[in-house]
């Protein structure tokens, strides 16, 4: 038995004790029989969530309006939600009301895709109402029941849908596809914050490139903030993208696109401006990889990481070979890697020089930091003051 499901079956065996059912549901069944990390437990149950409260001692309200309570028991912290049927969606996002019921199979009506609207109970027996293992085993994502229904509940299910192949590497069933072609304009009402997170599990996955295809084949990409073009993913469907992380696969996209504001394009995808910021970082780094290699200056200043990231990206832009073994040796040759590495402090030069303070110590700091760099003076207090009062001042 995976250790996950291990940790939270006594929880699950406490609320059978008590004359509830309980189930292990969504995406954790899934991930059990795809042989993928499980990482979260998510348990359904038909007792309410006063019910489950007063079954364990502890407990935290963090959804009770959905039915959710998050149960602290010695093996962990384990979200308990009850059985529910839905209203209607009137902003596209969240049910207006939820009803609380004791039937399972209400509750797996409601779920998105059939992969995701299975169960398995204390005694590993599956739950299959929608045929979601046989979809698992012919690798394509169909919803559960009436896909314009589905998407007509929540609209961000039509973006998730393009996310699993990108995960799972699957493909999407012909209904589900058309359904998705139809109602895609609904994307309009759906908050960029919800797509922008979605999106950036899209770039982790294995098989980005197929549900990139997809976003623009379904016409998703219309209603993204603008990135994804047909140009753009033909392009980079060429290249080896995958040795690449999840935010150099979107600086990938677009520097492959061509875009000269990094920042006007990443605003409306209301990103953090650290992640802003960064991307911008890397776009500059990439740029300067295209004229000359990485220099022990590079790595200084920027960073091995940034460096690593640009160096990556610029091999996969132009198509040739990436060695990352040689910025790393060239990383390890450095006598300094940061000011932190320095022996002086901008109070040493003062002292030696016997000047005030002002912007001659940062002038005088980077000169010796390049002269170290290039091997040409030690990282010792007694060299960098002999060369402070014999060239430096002599200047």
């Amino acid at each position: 038995m995976n250790e996950c499901f291990k940790q939270a079956l006594p929880v699950l065996k406490e609320i059978e004790a008590h004359g509830f059912e309980a189930y292990f549901v969504g995406g954790c069944v899934r991930d059990y029989y795809l042989g993928r990390t499980i990482n979260d437990i998510d348990i359904a149950v038909s007792a309410t969530p006063e019910e489950i409260k007063g079954i364990f001692k502890q407990t935290v309200d963090i959804g009770i309006e959905h039915g959710t309570v998050l149960v602290l028991h010695k093996h962990g912290q384990f979200e308990v939600t009850t059985f529910r049927t839905e209203g209607t969606y009137s902003d596209n996002r969240r049910p207006d009301d939820v009803q609380f019921v004791r039937s399972l199979e209400e509750d797996l009506k409601r779920r998105d895709f059939t992969m995701n609207a299975m169960a398995l109970s204390t005694s590993f027996e599956l739950t299959d109402l929608f045929d979601g293992r046989k979809d698992l085993l012919n690798r394509e994502i169909r919803t559960v029941g009436c896909p314009e229904e589905r998407f007509s509940e929540d609209a961000l299910r039509m973006l998730r849908a393009v996310r699993f192949v990108s995960q799972l590497d699957f493909s999407i069933e012909k209904n589900t596809y058309d359904a998705i072609k139809r109602f895609a304009s609904r994307l309009s009402h759906v908050a960029v914050e919800r797509m922008t997170a979605e999106f950036e599990k899209l770039l982790h996955g294995p098989a980005m490139d197929r549900a990139l295809t997809y976003t623009v084949d379904t016409g998703i990409a219309e209603w993204l903030p603008e990135l994804i073009t047909d140009s753009v993913v033909s392009e980079v469907k060429g290249k080896n993208w995958r040795i690449l992380k999840a935010e150099e696969r979107m600086l990938l996209l677009i520097l492959t696109g061509q875009y000269q504001d990094i920042k006007a394009v990443l605003r409306p995808w209301r990103m953090s401006n650290k992640t802003i910021m960064n991307m911008v970082l890397l776009a500059g780094l990439v740029g300067t990889r295209k004229k000359r290699l990485f220099t022990k200056a590079d790595l200084y200043y920027v960073g091995l990481e940034p460096i690593i990231s640009a160096e990556k990206t610029a091999a996969v832009l132009e198509n040739r070979h990436y060695d990352e073994k040689k910025i790393k040796e060239l990383y390890n040759s450095m006598i300094i890697k940061s000011r932190t590495d320095l022996v002086f402090k901008g109070t040493h030069l003062i002292k030696w020089t016997g000047r005030s303070g002002g912007p001659w110590v940062k002038d005088c700091t980077a000169a010796i930091e390049k002269l170290i760099l290039d091997e040409k003076l030690n990282n010792h207090l007694s060299d960098i003051r002999d060369w402070v009062e014999t060239e430096w001042l002599q200047k």
